[in-house]
Order: structure tokens, then sequence, then C-alpha cells
């Protein structure tokens, strides 16, 4: 659960492009990363998607499972990170360390690859090239899985998550695409299977599958409004002289709730009344075009 934050949002941008590019082409061809993808829905794993409106929505759900794919694949291959003021001596560090003393969350490394590599034929000039010995992996592994349990790994999880969330929330398409994969695993939600313990979940349920309709809080409307600067998405209608500036009849599922769609801000685009009701429970993809910003 992510706890009240501040409305500003202060960027290092570590490795934040390079995570919301892995989003972006994921959520192109989820079906083609399904055994990458498996530990996120298997066991019930999707019930997580299913409460109405979290502030931790499903896009940063998703961006912590591909941040923390990422930075365990860190630990057999040529990602370290130098650490020391000997640029010709340095010690190595794994990028979660790196990442989290860029973001303050620890002053100093917690751990240090040790060894020297072994140098891969052809890269013995570059250190950064080499591959590690087994034993090396190994003990980078162990670390890794063992940093995963505490809080700092949560905490460096959530800054990931928030920068990220913040390049990819404006991205629509790859928002639809999203939503077009986790509803396949919504639409086989069925309450009869769902334990004595999670009775809430069950109630979130219109039927098998789907979701009831809950109106939009305002923090939700409010960032797709501004998201989408006020106009409608399909044919760009200006909304914002509207009498109610926040009429939940302008804002759309692009992945509707009867075809398990989530009752989630990142689910959500600005349509006129028009383009919405010609849209109605159809899967459409959502406009690709953005106003400039001058």
């Amino acid at each position: 659960m992510r706890g009240k934050k501040s409305e500003w949002l202060t960027h290092e941008y570590f490795r934040t492009y390079r995570i919301a590019n892995a989003v972006d082409i994921i959520t192109r061809d989820p079906f083609a990363y399904l055994r990458e993808l498996e530990a996120l829905t298997v066991d019930n794993g999707i019930y997580e998607f299913l409460p109405n409106w979290q502030k931790d929505s499903a896009l940063h759900k998703f961006i912590r499972f591909i941040a923390d794919d990422i930075l365990m694949g860190d630990t057999d291959g040529p990602t370290r990170v130098p650490f020391g003021t000997d640029p010709l001596n340095p010690q190595w560090i794994l990028p979660a360390d790196a990442a989290m003393m860029n973001y303050g969350i620890i002053r100093e490394p917690l751990f240090f690859i040790p060894d020297t590599p072994a140098p891969a034929p052809g890269n013995v000039d570059d250190p950064s090239e080499l591959d590690d010995p087994h034993h090396v992996a190994n003990a980078c592994y162990d670390y890794l899985v063992d940093l995963q349990g505490t809080q700092a790994y949560e905490d460096l999880m959530s800054r990931i998550a928030d920068e990220v969330f913040f390049v990819m929330f404006s991205n629509r398409r790859a928002l639809a695409n999203l939503h077009k994969f986790l509803a396949v695993y919504v639409r086989e939600v069925d309450p009869q299977y769902i334990g004595e313990d999670e009775n809430e979940l069950g109630r979130l349920l219109e039927r098998d599958g789907e979701l009831k309709r809950v109106r939009p809080p305002g923090w939700a409307r409010k960032a797709v409004f501004y998201r989408d600067r006020g106009r409608c998405t399909s044919c760009g209608v200006n909304l914002s002289g509207l009498i109610d500036t926040f009429d939940v009849a302008n804002y759309d599922h692009m992945m509707p709730l009867s075809r398990g769609g989530l009752n989630d801000v990142t689910n959500l685009q600005l349509l006129c009344e028009r383009c919405n009701n010609r849209k109605a429970d159809r899967i459409t993809i959502p406009s690709n075009r953005y106003r400039r910003w001058y």
C-alpha cells in the first residue's frame, strides 16, 4: 500500500527510459512474453489489480514487476557499475545498489561484487563487458534475493514506479495494451472460487469476469482531464468549457468493463459525449494524437 505522497515528484532518471521502453515493448505483444509474465498472474495474482481506483495503479504494479525482472537480470551480466575514487581500479557494484544511492535510499553500497570477473573473448580491454564466473553470479543473485525482502528495496521499487509512471501515463496506447492483456485474466475470475478471506473481492464483481461500474474519484478524473489537455482524445473537441469540467460521462474505460476492464486511472481516456456513445462497449485503438506543448 502506497502512503500519502507529495504532489511533487523529484526525478533522478536512473534507467527510467530503459524500463519504460521495456514496459512499452512488452505491452505491445505481451503474449510473446508469457513465460516472463507468468509470475504476475499465477496463483490469483490478478486479484491485486481488481480493487477499484487504486492510486497504486495497474501500471505501477506492472512497472515494478518489469523493473524487478530487469534488476534480477543484472545479477548475471555486463551491467555492473564502478564505485570508488580510483577510476583505474574501482570496486564493482550492482545497478540496484547504484540506484538506491542515486535516490538517496542508502549512502554506501550494501554489496560489492566479489572476485575478479573472468574476461570474455575479445572484450579484455573493457571491464564493463566481462562475463561473471558462476560463483560471482551466484553471490550477486543471492544478494538481490535477500535485498528484495527489505524496506530499502521496496522504497526503490516505489521510486522507479513513480518515475516510469510519469513518463508513460501519457501513452494511451501502451495503457490500453496493458489493460487488454490484464482483461484476459480478469475475464477468468469467478466469484465462486474466491476464498472466504477475500470476500470483498467477490463483491466487486457484477458477474463472472466483469467488475461493477464505480464512479471515478475526483483525483482520477483530474489526472485524466489534464493529461488529455481537456480535449476529446477522439475528435479533439474542447471540453474545458463545460459547466461540469469533471462530468463522469466524459470518462471512458479504454478496455470496457464488460470485456474485463478495470476501474483504474490508467484505463481511462477523455471523450466527448458523442464519441463516447459511438464507442459504447467496443474495444477500439486509442488515439495517438497529442497536442503540442508549444
